[in-house]
């Protein structure tokens, strides 16, 4: 099981494989912490889209890593 512990992940758009409730559970019981929108520090967000959305950008803006659902699903294993 993978350990997240440290970790903060934002979820933003749609997810293709599960709902952001059940993506942010993976989190959570993988020892990470999910937080509902783009906060200082935060490690990781995962969107699919490529649109600039104001969580993308904010998430550029302060050096946050963007991730595809793909690859949280890689972090995950």
């Amino acid at each position: 099981m993978a350990d997240l512990k440290g970790k903060t992940f934002c979820f933003t758009g749609k997810l293709d494989s599960m709902t952001r409730k059940e993506a942010q559970e993976l989190v959570e019981k993988h020892g990470g912490v999910s937080k509902s929108s783009v906060v200082k520090n935060l490690t990781y967000l995962v969107s699919n889209s490529d649109k600039e959305t104001t969580k993308i950008i904010k998430a550029k803006e302060q050096g946050t890593k963007i991730i595809t659902e793909k690859q949280f699903l890689e972090l995950i294993k």
